[in-house]
C-alpha cells in the first residue's frame, strides 16, 4: 500500500494543529541527536527536507543557512511562527514537493531528512534527489523508522502497514529498499536504545575502496565535529517561497 502526496498534504495540514504535542514530543530528542550528525562548517548551506512545524530549526547554529522545505502549508505556518518568535534569520522556508524539489544539483553542503522517506510515494526517488542536491563530500542524515531486521517484528510491521498508512506513514519500508538504485553508502547508523522504533542513518556518496571504521557502541555520546564514533554500514548500490 503506497503513500501519495495528494493524501499526505491535507493529512499533515490536519496533523500540524497538534503535531508538536503528540508525535513531535516522541521524536524531539532523536531530532536533536540526528542534527548533531550533520556537523556543518560556518557558512555552509543545509536543506532540511520535511521541516514540518520547525521543531529542528532552533538547533541549527546561526552561522549557517538553513532551507526548510515541506509539502504541508499547515506545517509551514507553525514553522514560520517559530522563526519569527525566535528571530531565526538564518532560516528560510520553502513549500515544495520532495518528489520534485525546486533546487539545482549540488545546491547544499548537507541534507537533513526527518520522518519523510516513509511518507512520500517513492522513497528511492527522494534519495536520488538528495544525492543530486548534496555537494561532493556532504552528509545526508536520515531519521526514520525502517522495517525491522527481526522476521517476527517485520511480519507485524507489514501486517499493520495499511493502518499506519491511514494515519500518514508506512511501516513496511526497509533501509535497503530505500537506498536501492542510489550511489549512497551508510557511513553509520544507530538507535538511541535497543527498543527504539527509529534509526538515525548517516549517508555519503559511495566511494569504491573506502574502508569504514569498525562498528562502535551506538549508545556512546556524540560530540559535534568529532567523527571517532562513526559506525560502518552496508553500501547500497509546485513551489512557493515563504517570506520570513
Amino acid at each position: 500500500m503506497r503513500m501519495t502526496e495528494e493524501v499526505t498534504s491535507p493529512l499533515y495540514d490536519l496533523w500540524s494543529k497538534f503535531y508538536d504535542y503528540t508525535f513531535g514530543a516522541l521524536v524531539r530528542n532523536r531530532q536533536t541527536r540526528a542534527l548533531q550528525q550533520l556537523r556543518p562548517a560556518p557558512g555552509e548551506r543545509v536543506l532540511d527536507i520535511g521541516v514540518g512545524t520547525g521543531m529542528t530549526l532552533k538547533h541549527y547554529r546561526k552561522d549557517i543557512t538553513v532551507i526548510g522545505m515541506d509539502l504541508s502549508a499547515g506545517m509551514l505556518t507553525k514553522a514560520r511562527k517559530k522563526i519569527m518568535r525566535d528571530e531565526m534569520d538564518h532560516c528560510v522556508l520553502v513549500q515544495g514537493d520532495a518528489m520534485a524539489p525546486p533546487f539545482a544539483d549540488h545546491s547544499f553542503d548537507h541534507v537533513m531528512i526527518t520522518h519523510v522517506v516513509t511518507v512520500v510515494s517513492d522513497p528511492q526517488k527522494l534519495m536520488l534527489w538528495a544525492q543530486r542536491m548534496v555537494k561532493p563530500g556532504g552528509r545526508i542524515v536520515v531519521l526514520n523508522h525502517f522495517l525491522s531486521t527481526s522476521p517476527f517484528i517485520a511480519w507485524w510491521e507489514k501486517i499493520l502497514n495499511p493502518m499506519f498508512v491511514k494515519i500518514g506513514w508506512r511501516s513496511d519500508l526497509s533501509l535497503e529498499d530505500c537506498l536501492r538504485g542510489t550511489d549512497l553508502s551508510v557511513r553509520y547508523n544507530f538507535k538511541m536504545s535497543q527498543l527504539d522504533l527509529w534509526q538515525i542513518v548517516v549517508l555519503g556518496e559511495h566511494q569504491p575502496g573506502l574502508t569504514l571504521p569498525a562498528e562502535a557502541d551506538a549508545s556512546a555520546p556524540v560530540t559535534p565535529g568529532v567523527s571517532g564514533d562513526e559506525r560502518s554500514g552496508k553500501s547500497h548500490a509546485g513551489l512557493a517561497i515563504d517570506g520570513v
